[in-house]
């Protein structure tokens, strides 16, 4: 299923461009990743992750999301982006992610101080928020099993930006 078909009605694009492709990305994706992806989280990244039609970089889209009073910022990565975000982690940000960053794996950001992520804590797989600065799983919250279940089901959208 192609996940931005189905967008839950709390959910909408309002920055990016979707592209189709990507192939050799998300393949590099699921290599670096030190834990198994789901396939809808594979899915989602061929869908948003090709060329950009002008040569700009393709980093993902934005969504507003509809939580509360006011509509809240996501930004979800392509797979060039969380790449990048990987590394920069990885490489750059040593040692004070060394604890996690083997652990995770960044899909997002709410464009603030907040990281979206899949990894196992407490509550077992799946996505996680956790603050940038606080980022382990004992400070992080689950919000939704899957992707699908966040985006087309709306599982967790009043949980995931801690508003």
């Amino acid at each position: 299923m192609n996940l931005l078909e189905h967008l839950n009605e709390r959910i909408q694009i309002v920055d990016g461009e979707p592209c189709c492709g990507g192939e050799d990305m998300v393949k590099k994706v699921m290599e670096t990743s030190p834990l198994p992806l789901p396939e809808d989280y594979i899915q989602f990244l061929r869908s948003i992750s090709g060329p950009m039609s002008d040569d700009s970089e393709n980093s993902g889209l934005e969504f507003e999301v509809k939580a509360g009073e006011y509509p809240l910022s996501l930004w979800m990565f392509s797979a060039q982006q969380a790449l990048q975000t990987y590394t920069e982690y990885k490489v750059y940000s040593a040692p004070l992610y060394d604890n996690i960053i083997d652990q995770i794996w960044l899909i997002g950001n709410d464009l603030g101080d907040l990281l979206y992520f899949y990894g196992t804590g407490k509550d077992g797989f799946g996505l996680y928020v956790a603050e940038d600065g606080a980022l382990d799983m004992e400070n992080a919250d689950k919000f939704a099993d899957t992707l699908t279940d966040f985006l087309v089901n709306g599982a967790g959208i009043d949980t995931a930006f801690w508003n």
